[in-house]
């Protein structure tokens, strides 16, 4: 009777062990969530003939499909670099207008601010971290689609600018994720977003 219950405590041991391994393994480690994703901004830069340049354009003159790589990760291509008022670190009130795409997977998805029906984003020029912050959960646009990433090419354009962003869910600024809570929010997948557009106005 004993050996018979030891036998039956050893093999529910050991089927628990292999399923606990089994769930372990599911997990993905950064490196691969990064390798997973970098598979789709390949993807991306191939569908959309994106051309990758190693440094910005000494005249600041982008050709129509072509992108910078920025140390943070980010693509950008600067397509108006704006009429030449440049924001001011923690003075400039700034909005922002944005269309594209992200991509989950197997599946893309659009979307756009443009049309009055929505409100652009808001932010004080500096501020784009507690933004991010403050809608970590809320699940609104800005949980999807505001981030580091919109802000820190504001180093290169200024006022009524349009550019053209690749922000991938691994980019980070300053060791904080350059993009927005959706991107990275959810532990297992990191999540590109292609802006087609992105138009600056400040205020």
């Amino acid at each position: 009777m004993k050996k018979s219950f030891y036998l039956l405590l050893l093999i529910g041991c050991a089927l628990n062990l292999v399923f606990t391994v089994s769930c372990c393994n599911k997990t993905k480690t950064y490196e691969e969530l990064k390798s997973d994703e970098k598979k789709l901004i390949n993807k991306i830069i191939n569908e959309k003939n994106i051309s990758v340049l190693s440094e910005y354009p000494g005249d600041g003159v982008f050709g129509e499909n072509e992108f910078v790589q920025l140390s943070s990760g980010i693509y950008l291509h600067v397509a108006d670099s704006g009429n030449g008022h440049r924001a001011v670190y923690g003075t400039t009130d700034i909005l922002i207008r944005a269309s594209g795409e992200y991509y989950f997977g197997d599946s893309t998805y659009s979307f756009t601010t443009f049309p009055n029906t929505f409100n652009p984003f808001e932010f004080r020029y500096g501020s784009a971290y507690t933004v991010v912050s403050n809608h970590a959960s809320s699940y609104d646009a800005y949980y999807y689609f505001f981030s580091m990433g919109l802000e820190s090419v504001l180093s290169y354009v200024g006022d009524s600018a349009i550019v053209k962003l690749l922000v991938p869910g691994y980019s980070e600024i300053s060791n904080f994720p350059a993009g927005s809570s959706m991107q990275n929010g959810d532990g297992n997948a990191f999540v590109p977003v292609y802006y087609d557009k992105v138009k600056y106005l400040f205020y």
